[in-house]
């Protein structure tokens, strides 16, 4: 297969688009529509040639980005000729964003790939041309199971490792499910992407995997490290429009961030902050509330476990022997039980028992005495002033004591909320920097309060009010009385407690997750794989990689292409040959997200739907409007027919029955290949009811069911349940896994399983060189998520037509300094050797120790994406992936700073 000339501009789409629907006898009127305007927002960008009121609106799901929002497809004679956001479903609101619009674009790009293909050069890297030869489905399917089967025969399950991306999360749940059924291994690792001790930290604190601020109500947010609603994150077209309503009324945004992305343009504050150190800018405003009393005493005695007596000897909690529950002191001056105890003393030292004692509080107000504004300024460069003002205007909005009515019920108004996401997770520390800052919202008693931080999803009554088949609500573990979680995606139970104090630590996955027992992700395969004799792990010898780019996922990518060299075989599934596709052996075609239907694509409690009283349950429709090209299958197709010719349809329906909680009466037959369709039919009749069947969501779009005040407010009704201040556990944890590992002989750091938060320096944090003294990052625009969105002629001109978009962004006063200027050619390198160069755009809108980049994994190196063929400056390339030092061991999150040398070059 040789890639020829397709590289495409948008203009020429647009002319080419426009030509076809010419052709096919569409052309119509474009100033002047008759039968009167349409309410549906236009999104093409030059005049259109074809009537909004001919052919058909199909309602259907977008996949231009993970956020998955609910989208029409205008269809003439076979042919999408726009797309605009549903207003009919509250999935996006009815909006539709430029990366969604230009999915049209990803439909009709010539260089998709619709047919299976294979290797024929042996060589591997990426100056080798794979010498790809077209080959039937039959004899592609029997190099997959060929390469599978032989490999597991020689080495056993973790012979096969799986690799997946999370803008098609349902589709790599079918994955997962249908390797396990058929090969007994449904492992796999994970890029960095994911927010590795955000998740944890919110399950913790509200139940769920996600939180956000309660944009309805609240009137003061801060963000750490996160574009959420202005730019990127979870929900973000339907966080847009709340949050731009409440910030007209006179919310109050302040944002820490590196660079002043579009959340530190739209904010009232932005407070650039150095790479790595937000944990101690966190601990200095919890610092200034503790000291002048802002914060809410009450929550802190009933909905934390702030009391809990702690023996300062071992720093442990004590608990009663015979309840087995851990003990508050009473203001009666008697140790009890928390469930029993009155009036929980918050402060103060005791002996119980004839152990000295603190409260829990205590020990934490103890702790963060020395991350006091002027301490902290050091580390972060934040001004001490700065963190006052913040830290004094947080207390101030959170209204403590006041309460609101809603819906009838009487609620703790907390309107202040402190949020965070990927950007402080992409260091080492990375679980202590999340918890620093969310606890925030514990002091001031906004965590599951009205107005404050709240989970998407933290409990469910049912998505109809007489079928409670899909529904939960979590737990009570009830040795502290913490509330448990639910898992993302399917909701089921989960408990990080059960998992630290019940669970065998001994490594069974690839990834070692027995030995972070708050861990979510797998990113620790990536090193396990790499050094599989240090931690006594198998390396896999066949990767099974679809809808992802693994190749660039994990740092150095030189060092990520010779992990794939070493596998024996290489299968991927995608819709183009990015350049992971020069390691893969073999190729299956996936269609285009706008030719296939997918059941349930936002699962139950999944965290792409921010909740809220004003969002409703809401179940999408994801189904095809047009056939696919050549006839290419969707994932759930391609993964069923897997499990067809192996014999295993029983197996793998039973599964996804149980995951997706169909019941046995609307069960699909068991006996033949899974009908994709059939399947979406029993998922909704089960979890709503017969009238809500595939056909009716196929016509109507999206179905609705409003939320009860208790499945947005944990504690509306009274129950039971506290979230930690003082993580006993964690040190719990700690004693487990240095035994284990100390009996496996391998390395693990556990210096950060601790009972309170620190700060501590990570990787790149100090200057051992002084020629290199500077730290990239790179950040997330509204328009770019994923990296082959390059190759979309609409979203390449708006980048190409952004002064920073495939720019390095320098501070213009540090850019002076070094003799730079806009318009340079520059390199950014390492001591190592490894770098990597583009032209330089400065701006007052970036940290003085920082350059910024839109997009780190950018640079694509695979001339079949022409359009996006070396657009873009790849700044992740520079970060060595394969060394345990820059692994957080609580939540392998992935260190990425470094400093680099900054020169002009001619």
């Amino acid at each position: 297969m040789s890639n020829g000339d397709k590289g495409i501009t948008r203009r020429g789409f647009v002319a080419g688009a426009g030509a076809v629907a010419a052709g096919l006898g569409l052309a119509g009127c474009a100033a002047e529509t008759k039968g009167g305007d349409t309410n549906l927002a236009n999104t093409s960008p030059e005049k259109v040639a074809y009537d909004p009121n001919e052919g058909e609106w199909i309602p259907t799901t977008c996949n231009m980005c993970f956020n998955n929002c609910s989208i029409k497809a205008h269809v003439i004679d076979g042919v999408v000729v726009e797309l605009t956001g549903n207003p009919d479903s509250s999935i996006g609101r009815g909006h539709i964003c430029g990366k969604g619009a230009a999915g049209i674009m990803m439909l009709y790009d010539p260089n998709r790939i619709t047919k299976p293909m294979k290797r024929t050069n042996p060589k591997k890297g990426f100056d080798e041309d794979p010498g790809w030869e077209e080959i039937s489905w039959d004899e592609a399917y029997d190099l997959v199971d060929t390469h599978m089967k032989e490999a597991i025969e020689r080495s056993g399950p973790h012979a096969v490792t799986g690799m997946s991306m999370v803008a098609s999360q349902i589709g790599s749940l079918v994955r997962h499910t249908a390797l396990g059924v058929i090969y007994g291994n449904a492992e796999g690792s994970c890029s960095d992407i994911c927010g590795a001790g955000v998740h944890q930290l919110e399950y913790l604190l509200t139940g769920t995997g996600n939180a956000r601020p309660d944009y309805k109500y609240c009137n003061y947010v801060i963000q750490f490290g996160t574009n959420a609603g202005t730019a990127t994150r979870h929900g973000f077209n339907m966080t847009a429009e709340p949050f731009a309503a409440r910030r007209a009324e006179g919310l109050r945004h302040v944002v820490f961030d590196p660079h002043m992305g579009a959340a530190g343009e739209k904010a009232d504050l932005w407070v650039p902050i150095r790479p790595g150190t937000d944990a101690a800018a966190a601990l200095a405003i919890a610092n200034v509330l503790v000291e002048e009393g802002l914060i809410d005493v009450e929550f802190l005695k009933t909905r934390t476990n702030a009391p809990s007596l702690v023996d300062v000897s071992t720093g442990r909690i004590i608990f009663d022997e015979t309840a087995g529950k851990s003990l508050y002191m009473d203001a009666d001056g008697t140790p009890k039980t928390y469930d029993v105890c009155a009036d929980p003393q918050l402060e103060g030292s005791f002996e119980v028992n004839g152990k000295q004692c603190k409260t829990g509080f205590t020990l934490y107000k103890e702790h963060i005495a020395k991350y006091t504004p002027e301490y902290q300024e050091e580390i972060t460069t934040v001004p001490a002033d700065t963190i006052r003002q913040i830290a004094r205007e947080l207390g101030k909005a959170a209204c403590i004591g006041e309460t609101i009515d809603i819906d009838g019920v009487t609620l703790p108004y907390r309107p202040a909320a402190v949020d965070g996401f990927s950007g402080i997770t992409r260091h080492k520390h990375a679980f202590h920097a999340c918890w620093a800052v969310f606890t925030l919202n514990n002091l001031i008693g906004s965590t599951n309060s009205v107005g404050g931080f709240c989970g998407f999803d933290p409990a469910c009554n049912g998505w109809t009010d007489d079928n409670p088949n899909m529904s939960w609500r979590p737990a009570v573990w009830e040795p502290e009385g913490l509330i448990d979680n639910h898992q993302l995606l399917l909701a089921f139970p989960n408990s990080y407690y059960k998992k630290v104090y019940e669970g065998d630590y001994t490594p069974t996955t690839m990834g070692m997750m027995e030995l972070q027992p708050l861990g979510e992700d797998n990113h620790f395969e990536h090193v396990a794989q790499a050094y599989p004799e240090m931690y006594h792990t198998q390396a896999a010898e066949v990767a099974f990689c679809y809808a992802c780019n693994p190749i660039k996922w994990w740092g150095n990518y030189d060092e990520q292409a010779e992990i794939f060299k070493g596998y024996s075989y290489v299968i991927g599934i995608d819709m183009f040959l990015n350049e992971s596709s020069y390691f893969y052996d073999v190729i299956l075609p996936e269609c285009c997200y706008l030719e296939r239907t997918e059941p349930l694509p936002h699962a139950a409690n999944n965290h792409r739907v921010i909740g809220g009283m004003d969002n409703p349950w809401t179940v999408p429709v994801w189904q095809k409007v047009v056939e696919p090209r050549d006839g290419a299958p969707s994932s759930w197709e391609l993964f069923s027919e897997m499990a067809n010719r192996a014999g295993k349809n029983a197996e793998f329906i039973a599964t996804l029955n149980m995951m997706f909680r169909v019941k046995e009466e609307y069960s699909v037959p068991m006996d033949q290949k899974l009908d994709v369709e059939a399947f979406a039919d029993s998922v909704l009749k089960s979890n709503i009811d017969e009238e809500h069947d595939f056909a009716w969501l196929k016509e109507h779009g999206a179905y609705d069911h409003p939320r009860d005040v208790d499945e947005v407010y944990l504690w509306a009704n009274g129950d039971a349940g506290r979230v930690p201040m003082y993580f006993d556990f964690m040190l719990e944890a700690k004693e487990r896994v240095e035994a284990k590992v100390a009996e496996l002989g391998i390395p693990w750091e556990t210096d950060d399983y601790q009972a309170l938060p620190d700060w501590k320096p990570g990787c790149g944090y100090e200057v051992t060189d002084p020629e290199y003294d500077i730290l990239p990052v790179y950040h997330t625009d509204a328009i770019n998520t994923d990296s082959w969105l390059m190759e979309n002629p609409y979203v390449n001109e708006i980048n190409e037509e952004n002064p920073y978009g495939y720019t390095i962004e320098m501070n213009a006063a540090t850019a002076a300094a070094k003799g730079l200027a806009t318009g340079d050619k520059v390199r950014l390198s390492v001591p190592e050797g490894t770098s990597v160069e583009g032209i330089l755009a400065t701006s007052e809108g970036v940290h003085s120790e920082c350059v910024s980049v839109i997009g780190g994994h950018w640079g694509s190196k695979s001339k079949y994406m022409p359009l996006a063929q070396d657009k873009g400056v790849p700044i992740v390339h520079l970060v060595p992936g394969q060394t345990p030092d820059r692994l957080d061991h609580i939540c392998a999150a992935f260190d990425q700073n470094i400093r680099v040398k900054v020169e002009k070059i001619a």
